[in-house]
């Protein structure tokens, strides 16, 4: 006790010391409060004066700005008593349609950079037609995941809404197969086809070793909403774009995960190899060495099989961001080029 009422008796005739020694630390406080702010804008100024010419430092997008109407009108076909959601956007003279990925959703495509800038850097010399698969994005709701021929029925629907008669297939990742079974069912249609990041098969089986695990397949519904997937979908799109809690927003946003559910297990079936020998049409296939969704390997296979196709290995790890791979834009320019040539 005698040593705690000593330090109280120090305490009161040091009290005025004490107090200035208080008020020079919240005084330093402050200071180091502000040299923080200073150096941040020091900092992010530094950066936009290192990007190259042309270029901005990309700034973090909001849920409500992904989620904003679509900066292009949106449109609806008519296939099966459903409607289904389509734009068309971009200003060259080559007319592509896009098949999306595993998920859609027209409006918030249009707001998310891997997907947005590859559209607008395709769009630079093609005028693009893309949709929302039926019981997605804005398209009517159904009661099942679709199948393999309703899909194609949609991509007809919307071919047939915007007049086109004849057209490049560009199927993203899920997207790849229907393209691959509108192509094969209707050459008469399909001037060429682009595949990127996608595969003829997912499954592994007996006949197929090289297919990606189920148990591998199960953990992407059972991850969706908890942000784990942005590194494996979007490795492209860092947090200083899109933060951590926006993208899971994000995600349980666009789909619940027992949809996606449904949707893996539809993809656990989907088998398109045996058509691939018998497409007639000028085909393209790229895919990121890397990827993490989709394995190199699996787009190598698709390719193998296609009479005269072209494969292309793009550098990097990412899954659909093309703008990130500006050689990859440059294959797609050629091909279009050299397929309406023909």
């Amino acid at each position: 006790m005698e040593f705690f009422a000593a330090i109280g008796s120090w305490i009161s005739e040091h009290e005025s010391l004490l107090s200035g020694a208080a008020a020079m630390l919240a005084l330093l406080g402050v200071a180091i409060s502000i040299l923080t702010i200073v150096t941040k804008r020091i900092t992010n100024a530094r950066k936009s004066a290192a990007a190259p010419s042309g270029e901005t430092v990309q700034r973090s997008i909001s849920l409500s700005e992904l989620t904003a109407p679509a900066p292009y009108p949106v449109k609806f076909a008519h296939s099966d008593g459903l409607r289904i959601a389509y734009a068309q956007m971009g200003h060259g003279p080559h007319e592509i349609m896009m098949a999306p990925g595993i998920i859609s959703h027209l409006n918030i495509c249009s707001h998310l950079p891997s997907i947005r800038n590859t559209v607008e850097a395709i769009g630079e010399f093609s005028n693009i037609v893309t949709f929302d698969k039926r019981g997605q994005g804005l398209s009517d709701p159904c009661m099942n995941v679709p199948d393999m021929t309703e899909r194609v029925h949609d991509i007809e629907a919307v071919l047939d809404a915007v007049g086109l008669d004849k057209v490049i297939l560009y199927g993203l990742s899920e997207g790849g197969p229907m393209c691959i079974k509108f192509a094969h069912d209707h050459p008469e249609r399909v001037k060429g086809l682009i595949l990127v990041g996608t595969t003829a098969r997912w499954l592994q089986g007996e006949d197929f070793p090289g297919g990606i695990e189920e148990k591998m397949l199960d953990l992407i519904a059972s991850a969706w909403g908890t942000g784990k997937l942005r590194s494996v979908f979007f490795p492209s799109v860092p947090p200083e774009v899109i933060s951590d809690e926006t993208y899971v927003a994000f995600e349980r946003l666009i789909s619940t995960r027992s949809s996606v559910k449904q949707l893996i297990e539809y993809i656990k079936q989907t088998d398109v190899r045996k058509l691939l020998p018998g497409l007639t049409c000028p085909t393209l296939v790229l895919h990121f060495a890397g990827d993490l969704a989709v394995p190199v390997r699996l787009g190598r296979a698709t390719a193998d099989a296609i009479p005269d196709a072209e494969f292309v290995e793009l550098p990097g790890t990412d899954h659909a961001d093309l703008s990130s791979a500006p050689e990859g834009i440059e294959k797609i320019r050629q091909f279009v080029e050299r397929v309406n040539s023909a």
